[in-house]
């Protein structure tokens, strides 16, 4: 049978000095719910990267996320990706504080939540392919980012099922398309829609990878997006899509996706 693998990804961020009362209730409405969900549907695993600065938010002020996120590491069914500490633009800053920065959150999560990231969120998907080298320089694998990087190199859209090498003076990165099919499907249409794209892409491609990547926020934050979600039971009915299909989709992190395609 014919088969995928399907990368979920999310992106949780709030900036240096936000209001504590706004970034509470996104974590009322949002970074709180989906791991309750989660909690529900322990086959299905999801990739997720905070910001250093919301990271040391919650520690100050719901200890008890970063807890339940180190259950959730510990079984397998979460996978942290790092980054530059405060989520610069990376183009906006000179090569060794995009080096430092990184570095410095890598060691951050590994004393946090005692793993060592492989893989890394570029802030606001911002590219350049001199980032490659001071990504690898940074002890990074592995990133994502716009398929729309890819199409621009040339690449249709049935060559954007895996992952791709970009290099800088021979420094080597593993870097997936981010599906904007995905992005737009997810949470918008109904669930079905996502299955069936995913379904032709298995039926016509060997060993696939589908990356979806987006703002956690999409999920309880942005405007309607709680009811959507939550009240009206659209991530439920999501997550329950893709356990009906599990015989031929599976859901991996992004670090178990670079294993598969390796």
């Amino acid at each position: 049978m014919a088969s995928i693998k399907l990368v979920l990804a999310l992106h949780n961020h709030q900036p240096v000095g936000n209001f504590d009362g706004v970034i509470d209730a996104a974590y009322q409405d949002a970074y709180g719910p989906i791991l309750d969900l989660l909690a529900e549907y322990p086959e299905i695993a999801i990739t997720l990267h905070c910001s250093g600065s919301l990271i040391e938010w919650v520690v100050e002020h719901r200890p008890e996320y970063v807890e339940r996120l180190k259950g959730f590491i510990q079984r397998g069914q979460i996978e942290l990706l790092g980054g530059p500490f405060f989520e610069p633009i990376m183009a906006a800053i000179p090569r060794r504080d995009r080096v430092g920065q990184i570095k410095a959150y890598t060691e951050y999560l590994r004393q946090l939540f005692g793993v060592t990231v492989r893989g890394m969120w570029i802030p606001e998907r911002v590219w350049e392919p001199t980032f490659a080298g001071d990504i690898t320089d940074a002890g990074i694998d592995y990133t994502l980012v716009d398929d729309f990087h890819f199409r621009s190199a040339g690449l249709s859209d049935d060559e954007l099922h895996g992952y791709y090498l970009t290099e800088d003076e021979g420094r080597l990165l593993k870097i997936f398309p981010d599906s904007e099919k995905l992005r737009y499907t997810i949470p918008y249409a109904e669930p079905q829609e996502t299955i069936e794209h995913l379904r032709q892409i298995a039926a016509n491609h060997v060993n696939p990878v589908a990356v979806f990547g987006d703002d956690g926020e999409k999920f309880g934050v942005w405007p309607d997006s709680k009811q959507h979600c939550y009240t009206n039971g659209w991530l439920r009915r999501f997550f329950g899509a893709l356990m009906e299909n599990r015989e031929w989709l599976q859901v991996v992190t992004l670090g178990q996706a670079v294993q598969s395609v390796s």
